[in-house]
Protein backbone atom coordinates (compact mmCIF):
# COMPACT_ATOMS: atom_id res chain seq x y z
CA UNK A 1 0.00 0.00 0.00
CA UNK A 2 1.93 3.10 -1.37
CA UNK A 3 0.76 6.29 0.46
CA UNK A 4 1.72 10.19 0.15
CA UNK A 5 3.77 11.94 3.14
CA UNK A 6 2.31 12.91 6.32
CA UNK A 7 3.22 13.27 9.85
CA UNK A 8 2.62 10.49 12.90
CA UNK A 9 1.91 10.71 16.61
CA UNK A 10 0.98 8.54 18.94
CA UNK A 11 -0.20 10.11 21.87
CA UNK A 12 -0.59 8.01 25.21
CA UNK A 13 -4.12 9.03 26.13
CA UNK A 14 -7.50 10.06 24.33
CA UNK A 15 -7.27 13.22 26.18
CA UNK A 16 -3.98 13.93 24.47
CA UNK A 17 -4.80 12.64 20.96
CA UNK A 18 -7.85 15.34 21.39
CA UNK A 19 -5.22 18.27 21.97
CA UNK A 20 -3.55 16.82 19.25
CA UNK A 21 -6.35 17.09 16.39
CA UNK A 22 -7.69 20.41 17.71
CA UNK A 23 -4.05 22.22 17.02
CA UNK A 24 -4.42 20.83 13.80
CA UNK A 25 -8.21 21.24 13.07
CA UNK A 26 -9.18 19.73 10.12
CA UNK A 27 -6.59 18.57 8.47
CA UNK A 28 -5.74 15.45 10.57
CA UNK A 29 -7.45 12.39 11.00
CA UNK A 30 -7.56 9.56 14.72
CA UNK A 31 -5.98 6.20 13.69
CA UNK A 32 -7.10 3.45 15.57
CA UNK A 33 -7.25 -0.01 13.84
CA UNK A 34 -6.80 1.53 10.32
CA UNK A 35 -9.35 -0.94 8.49
CA UNK A 36 -11.72 1.88 6.52
CA UNK A 37 -9.31 5.16 7.01
CA UNK A 38 -5.80 3.12 5.64
CA UNK A 39 -7.97 2.30 2.25
CA UNK A 40 -9.51 5.63 2.24
CA UNK A 41 -6.22 7.17 2.35
CA UNK A 42 -5.05 4.89 -0.47
CA UNK A 43 -7.35 5.96 -2.75
CA UNK A 44 -7.34 9.62 -1.84
CA UNK A 45 -10.85 9.37 -0.14
CA UNK A 46 -9.14 11.70 2.29
CA UNK A 47 -5.80 13.25 2.33
CA UNK A 48 -4.68 13.92 5.99
CA UNK A 49 -1.46 15.74 6.84
CA UNK A 50 -1.69 13.87 10.34
CA UNK A 51 -2.32 10.59 11.85
CA UNK A 52 -3.16 10.80 15.49
CA UNK A 53 -2.80 7.02 16.32
CA UNK A 54 -4.23 5.90 19.44
CA UNK A 55 -2.79 1.96 18.63
CA UNK A 56 -0.42 2.34 22.25
CA UNK A 57 -3.57 3.33 24.61
CA UNK A 58 -4.61 -0.32 26.12
CA UNK A 59 -8.76 -0.08 26.32
CA UNK A 60 -10.32 -1.21 29.70
CA UNK A 61 -12.27 -4.50 29.15
CA UNK A 62 -16.09 -4.54 29.32
CA UNK A 63 -17.44 -4.01 32.53
CA UNK A 64 -21.23 -4.16 34.10
CA UNK A 65 -21.66 -1.09 36.36
CA UNK A 66 -23.57 -0.59 39.30
CA UNK A 67 -26.80 0.42 37.37
CA UNK A 68 -26.75 -2.91 35.23
CA UNK A 69 -25.59 -1.06 32.46
CA UNK A 70 -22.13 -2.24 30.43
CA UNK A 71 -19.36 -0.07 29.81
CA UNK A 72 -17.64 -0.93 26.72
CA UNK A 73 -14.38 1.10 25.85
CA UNK A 74 -14.34 2.42 22.02
CA UNK A 75 -10.87 0.89 21.40
CA UNK A 76 -11.86 -2.69 22.27
CA UNK A 77 -11.17 -4.63 18.97
CA UNK A 78 -14.30 -6.37 17.26
CA UNK A 79 -12.28 -9.78 17.81
CA UNK A 80 -12.53 -8.78 21.62
CA UNK A 81 -15.65 -7.93 21.81
CA UNK A 82 -16.84 -11.17 19.66
CA UNK A 83 -14.89 -13.20 22.82
CA UNK A 84 -16.13 -11.41 25.36
CA UNK A 85 -17.87 -13.57 27.97
CA UNK A 86 -19.56 -10.64 30.13
CA UNK A 87 -20.87 -9.29 26.15
CA UNK A 88 -22.24 -13.06 25.06
CA UNK A 89 -23.67 -13.20 28.36
CA UNK A 90 -25.26 -10.00 28.51
CA UNK A 91 -25.55 -8.77 25.08
CA UNK A 92 -25.40 -11.94 22.64
CA UNK A 93 -26.69 -9.95 19.50
CA UNK A 94 -23.43 -7.02 19.97
CA UNK A 95 -21.54 -9.99 20.17
CA UNK A 96 -22.99 -11.74 16.90
CA UNK A 97 -23.20 -8.34 15.02
CA UNK A 98 -19.52 -8.18 15.59
CA UNK A 99 -18.54 -11.42 14.65
CA UNK A 100 -19.97 -10.48 11.08
CA UNK A 101 -17.87 -7.79 10.55
CA UNK A 102 -15.01 -8.78 7.68
CA UNK A 103 -12.60 -11.09 8.14
CA UNK A 104 -10.84 -12.37 11.45
CA UNK A 105 -7.97 -10.10 10.37
CA UNK A 106 -9.96 -7.44 10.32
CA UNK A 107 -11.76 -8.12 13.51
CA UNK A 108 -8.27 -8.14 15.23
CA UNK A 109 -7.21 -4.69 14.03
CA UNK A 110 -10.56 -3.23 14.06
CA UNK A 111 -11.98 -1.29 17.46
CA UNK A 112 -15.57 -0.84 17.86
CA UNK A 113 -15.61 3.13 17.59
CA UNK A 114 -14.02 2.95 14.30
CA UNK A 115 -16.64 0.82 13.22
CA UNK A 116 -19.16 3.35 14.23
CA UNK A 117 -17.47 5.99 12.43
CA UNK A 118 -16.61 4.25 9.14
CA UNK A 119 -17.07 6.65 6.20
CA UNK A 120 -20.06 5.85 3.80
CA UNK A 121 -19.37 4.17 0.99
CA UNK A 122 -19.73 4.42 -3.39
CA UNK A 123 -18.47 2.69 -6.10
CA UNK A 124 -17.66 6.04 -7.36
CA UNK A 125 -16.25 7.88 -4.37
CA UNK A 126 -13.94 5.16 -3.24
CA UNK A 127 -12.22 4.72 -6.33
CA UNK A 128 -8.93 6.47 -7.21
CA UNK A 129 -9.55 9.13 -9.76
CA UNK A 130 -6.30 8.49 -11.91
CA UNK A 131 -7.50 5.85 -14.67
CA UNK A 132 -11.08 4.96 -15.21
CA UNK A 133 -12.62 7.42 -12.50
CA UNK A 134 -11.48 10.50 -13.43
CA UNK A 135 -13.25 12.99 -12.68
CA UNK A 136 -14.46 13.70 -8.38
CA UNK A 137 -18.01 13.44 -7.58
CA UNK A 138 -19.36 16.40 -5.25
CA UNK A 139 -18.39 14.80 -2.07
CA UNK A 140 -14.43 14.76 -3.45
CA UNK A 141 -15.04 18.42 -4.57
CA UNK A 142 -16.12 17.69 -8.04
CA UNK A 143 -18.77 19.40 -10.11
CA UNK A 144 -21.34 15.91 -10.47
CA UNK A 145 -22.65 12.88 -8.72
CA UNK A 146 -22.06 10.22 -11.59
CA UNK A 147 -23.88 7.64 -9.76
CA UNK A 148 -27.06 9.54 -9.33
CA UNK A 149 -26.73 12.68 -11.33
CA UNK A 150 -29.70 14.69 -10.75
CA UNK A 151 -29.02 15.37 -7.56
CA UNK A 152 -27.88 18.79 -6.46
CA UNK A 153 -24.78 19.16 -5.19
CA UNK A 154 -25.43 19.42 -1.29
CA UNK A 155 -26.81 15.59 -1.71
CA UNK A 156 -24.82 12.85 -1.64
CA UNK A 157 -26.22 9.31 -1.76
CA UNK A 158 -23.37 7.33 -0.46
CA UNK A 159 -24.44 4.41 1.87
CA UNK A 160 -23.52 3.95 5.79
CA UNK A 161 -22.60 0.76 5.72
CA UNK A 162 -21.62 -0.21 9.83
CA UNK A 163 -22.81 -3.83 11.35
CA UNK A 164 -22.74 -2.68 14.81
CA UNK A 165 -24.26 0.67 14.66
CA UNK A 166 -27.92 -0.50 14.52
CA UNK A 167 -27.49 -2.67 16.80
CA UNK A 168 -26.15 -0.19 19.38
CA UNK A 169 -29.13 1.95 18.31
CA UNK A 170 -31.74 -0.28 18.86
CA UNK A 171 -30.46 -1.20 22.45
CA UNK A 172 -30.47 2.41 23.34
CA UNK A 173 -27.33 2.83 24.23
CA UNK A 174 -25.26 6.34 24.96
CA UNK A 175 -21.67 7.41 23.51
CA UNK A 176 -19.51 9.20 25.88
CA UNK A 177 -17.67 11.36 24.02
CA UNK A 178 -14.59 13.67 24.91
CA UNK A 179 -13.25 16.56 23.34
CA UNK A 180 -11.26 19.67 23.92
CA UNK A 181 -13.74 21.09 26.47
CA UNK A 182 -14.39 17.70 28.09
CA UNK A 183 -16.73 14.99 27.90
CA UNK A 184 -20.49 15.35 26.69
CA UNK A 185 -23.01 12.13 26.43
CA UNK A 186 -25.33 11.18 23.38
CA UNK A 187 -27.80 9.16 22.04
CA UNK A 188 -26.52 6.72 19.55
CA UNK A 189 -28.59 7.63 17.07
CA UNK A 190 -27.84 11.11 17.27
CA UNK A 191 -23.95 10.73 16.30
CA UNK A 192 -25.79 9.87 12.57
CA UNK A 193 -26.81 12.91 10.56
CA UNK A 194 -28.40 11.46 7.48
CA UNK A 195 -26.22 13.06 5.63
CA UNK A 196 -24.16 11.59 3.15
CA UNK A 197 -21.91 14.79 2.69
CA UNK A 198 -21.04 14.78 6.60
CA UNK A 199 -22.76 12.16 7.91
CA UNK A 200 -21.50 12.48 11.67
CA UNK A 201 -22.01 14.81 14.47
CA UNK A 202 -18.61 14.59 15.73
CA UNK A 203 -16.30 17.44 16.42
CA UNK A 204 -13.19 17.70 14.37
CA UNK A 205 -11.49 17.28 17.62
CA UNK A 206 -13.47 14.71 19.04
CA UNK A 207 -13.84 11.23 19.69
CA UNK A 208 -15.96 8.33 21.23
CA UNK A 209 -14.17 7.14 24.87
CA UNK A 210 -16.88 4.69 25.57
CA UNK A 211 -20.65 3.13 24.58
CA UNK A 212 -22.89 2.45 27.45
CA UNK A 213 -25.31 -0.43 26.97
CA UNK A 214 -28.27 0.00 29.32
CA UNK A 215 -29.81 -3.66 30.69
CA UNK A 216 -32.57 -5.09 28.77
CA UNK A 217 -35.90 -6.04 30.35
CA UNK A 218 -37.44 -9.30 31.21
CA UNK A 219 -39.65 -11.06 28.21
CA UNK A 220 -37.05 -9.33 25.53
CA UNK A 221 -35.98 -10.70 22.12
CA UNK A 222 -33.82 -9.74 19.70
CA UNK A 223 -32.99 -10.78 16.09
CA UNK A 224 -30.40 -9.72 13.70
CA UNK A 225 -29.60 -10.45 9.93
CA UNK A 226 -26.92 -9.33 7.53
CA UNK A 227 -27.28 -10.05 3.95
CA UNK A 228 -23.93 -10.34 1.92
CA UNK A 229 -22.95 -11.69 -1.55
CA UNK A 230 -20.37 -14.33 -0.29
CA UNK A 231 -21.57 -14.87 3.40
CA UNK A 232 -18.35 -13.11 4.80
CA UNK A 233 -15.57 -10.33 4.22
CA UNK A 234 -18.37 -7.96 2.24
CA UNK A 235 -20.03 -4.75 3.78
CA UNK A 236 -23.29 -5.87 3.94
CA UNK A 237 -26.38 -5.40 1.08
CA UNK A 238 -28.82 -4.86 3.84
CA UNK A 239 -28.64 -5.37 7.92
CA UNK A 240 -32.08 -5.78 10.01
CA UNK A 241 -31.92 -5.54 13.60
CA UNK A 242 -35.29 -6.04 16.31
CA UNK A 243 -35.80 -5.39 19.85
CA UNK A 244 -39.18 -5.90 21.26
CA UNK A 245 -40.44 -6.88 24.50
CA UNK A 246 -43.49 -9.09 25.22
CA UNK A 247 -46.32 -8.82 27.74
CA UNK A 248 -46.45 -11.42 30.90
CA UNK A 249 -49.22 -13.18 27.91
CA UNK A 250 -46.04 -14.13 25.82
CA UNK A 251 -47.96 -12.48 22.91
CA UNK A 252 -48.68 -8.94 22.76
CA UNK A 253 -45.71 -6.34 21.97
CA UNK A 254 -45.23 -4.02 24.36
CA UNK A 255 -43.02 -1.82 21.98
CA UNK A 256 -40.55 -2.79 19.00
CA UNK A 257 -37.28 -1.51 17.38
CA UNK A 258 -36.98 -2.04 14.20
CA UNK A 259 -33.01 -0.60 12.76
CA UNK A 260 -31.86 -0.81 9.46
CA UNK A 261 -28.03 -0.35 7.88
CA UNK A 262 -26.44 -0.40 4.69
CA UNK A 263 -29.39 0.67 2.88
CA UNK A 264 -29.41 4.41 3.32
CA UNK A 265 -26.78 7.69 4.41
CA UNK A 266 -27.39 6.71 7.91
CA UNK A 267 -29.32 3.99 10.25
CA UNK A 268 -32.73 3.62 9.67
CA UNK A 269 -35.88 3.20 11.23
CA UNK A 270 -39.59 2.35 9.99
CA UNK A 271 -41.35 4.44 13.09
CA UNK A 272 -44.63 4.37 11.80
CA UNK A 273 -44.64 0.44 11.96
CA UNK A 274 -42.84 0.18 15.23
CA UNK A 275 -45.66 2.73 16.45
CA UNK A 276 -48.57 0.16 14.92
CA UNK A 277 -46.77 -2.81 16.83
CA UNK A 278 -47.38 -1.15 20.40
CA UNK A 279 -49.79 -3.24 22.37
CA UNK A 280 -50.48 -5.61 19.80
CA UNK A 281 -49.99 -8.96 18.79
CA UNK A 282 -47.76 -9.48 15.77
CA UNK A 283 -48.43 -11.05 12.25
CA UNK A 284 -44.71 -10.75 11.21
CA UNK A 285 -45.93 -11.08 7.16
CA UNK A 286 -47.59 -7.78 7.49
CA UNK A 287 -44.72 -6.02 9.68
CA UNK A 288 -42.66 -6.93 6.90
CA UNK A 289 -44.54 -5.32 4.09
CA UNK A 290 -45.24 -2.16 6.30
CA UNK A 291 -41.72 -2.01 7.48
CA UNK A 292 -40.00 -2.49 4.00
CA UNK A 293 -42.65 -0.17 2.50
CA UNK A 294 -42.12 2.64 4.84
CA UNK A 295 -38.61 2.87 4.28
CA UNK A 296 -36.61 3.96 0.74
CA UNK A 297 -33.64 1.85 0.70
CA UNK A 298 -30.54 3.56 -1.61
CA UNK A 299 -29.54 1.53 -4.91
CA UNK A 300 -25.96 0.64 -3.84
CA UNK A 301 -23.11 -1.76 -5.28
CA UNK A 302 -24.80 -3.25 -8.33
CA UNK A 303 -28.14 -3.84 -6.26
CA UNK A 304 -31.74 -1.96 -7.22
CA UNK A 305 -34.04 -0.44 -4.65
CA UNK A 306 -36.28 -3.26 -5.74
CA UNK A 307 -33.98 -5.61 -4.24
CA UNK A 308 -33.15 -4.25 -1.68
CA UNK A 309 -36.81 -3.54 -1.25
CA UNK A 310 -37.76 -7.62 -1.18
CA UNK A 311 -34.41 -8.43 0.97
CA UNK A 312 -35.73 -6.27 3.89
CA UNK A 313 -39.34 -7.43 3.45
CA UNK A 314 -38.49 -11.48 3.54
CA UNK A 315 -35.99 -10.89 5.81
CA UNK A 316 -37.56 -8.67 8.23
CA UNK A 317 -40.78 -11.43 8.61
CA UNK A 318 -38.13 -13.39 9.24
CA UNK A 319 -35.87 -11.88 12.14
CA UNK A 320 -39.17 -10.76 13.81
CA UNK A 321 -39.91 -14.03 13.68
CA UNK A 322 -36.74 -14.79 15.61
CA UNK A 323 -37.51 -11.83 18.29
CA UNK A 324 -40.52 -12.95 19.41
CA UNK A 325 -39.55 -16.93 19.57
CA UNK A 326 -36.24 -15.23 21.52
CA UNK A 327 -38.55 -13.42 23.97
CA UNK A 328 -40.73 -16.68 24.23
CA UNK A 329 -38.00 -18.22 25.35
CA UNK A 330 -38.28 -20.86 22.52
CA UNK A 331 -34.69 -19.90 21.46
Amino acid sequence: MILYDFEYERPGSLKEATALLNETGGDAQLLAGGTDLMPNMRVEVVTPSLLVSVSGIEPAAPEKCADGSIRIDSLTKLSDLVDAELIQNELPMLAEAAHTVASNQVRVMGTLGGNLCQETRCLYYNQKHDYQFVEPCYKRGGDCCYPFPGNDRDVCWAVYMSDIAPVLIALDAKLEILGPDGTREIAMADLYTGDGMNPFTLGTAEIIQAIFVPPVPERFGWGYHKTTVRGGLDFGTAIIVIVLQLAEDGETCCWAKIVYSAVGQGPLRPTTTELSMEDAVLDPALIAVAASQEISPLPHHGFNKGFLRENIRVYTERTLVSAIECAQGKI
